[in-house]
């Protein structure tokens, strides 16, 4: 059992992590009701794809617990943020700490280039969330894929044994200000089991996979 537990007790009925699921996109809603009004071709309707199903409905959700605020100038690398709570100032603050701070650009991108639309610095959202992965499993962190909010992109890693679940935030805004509403999901995570498996590349025969779903999917259309 993976656990989830919070240093601010009001988050875990108020702003809880929940399970992933699509039908909390607002993109995915708009799609569904195109599928029953236009579409004469059901098994070829994006609502059906198996790869977007399967990775929105699978893990778990972090989402931002209040409102923030988050200004730049056009340089690139500088921002200014507010945040409707003070972190510091409750129970546990000397963990908590400001609920925005960041990597400076030489901590990654000296060494790995930024993408264009991209802020040098990366926003570092310091939650108050920990989690306690089983032994055997390691937990993969990525960002929220097919996500109704394009200001940020999550960074992607992976964790093991008892970790902060910290949100590390590559920002797309150059020269904006950017309120991030309370309850904007902000990451996802994946639980994973630690194992060794082997593998082989060979060539493909149809007949070995009629009863595979995604080759039957692809064979109707």
């Amino acid at each position: 059992m993976i656990e989830f537990h919070s240093l601010i007790p009001e988050l875990v009925y108020d702003m809880p992590i929940e399970k992933a699921k699509i039908s909390s996109f607002e993109w995915y809603n708009k799609i569904i009701q195109d599928y029953k009004n236009n579409n004469p071709k059901p098994n070829i309707h994006t609502s059906r794809c198996p790869g977007i199903l399967n990775i929105c409905n699978i893990g778990w959700v972090q989402r931002s617990y209040q409102d923030f605020v988050i200004t730049t100038n056009g340089d690139s690398k500088s921002f200014l943020w507010e945040s409707e709570i003070d972190q510091k100032s409750l129970k546990h603050g000397e963990l908590l700490r400001d609920y925005v701070s960041y990597h400076p650009p030489e901590r990654l991108f000296k060494f790995n280039q930024v993408k264009k639309d991209t802020l040098q610095t990366i926003l570092k959202i310091q939650s108050p969330w920990l989690v306690k992965i089983p032994k055997g499993y390691s937990l993969l962190f990525m960002p929220i894929p097919y996500n109704d909010n394009n200001n940020f992109t999550a960074a992607c890693g992976i964790l093991k044994d008892s970790n902060f679940l910290n949100v590390q935030l590559f920002w797309h805004c150059l020269n904006d200000t950017i309120i991030i509403k309370k309850g904007t999901p902000l990451q996802q995570y994946v639980l994973i089991k630690d194992e060794s498996i082997e593998s082989v590349v060979k060539e493909a025969s149809l007949e070995q996979f009629n009863n595979v779903e995604s080759v039957k999917w692809y064979l109707s259309i």
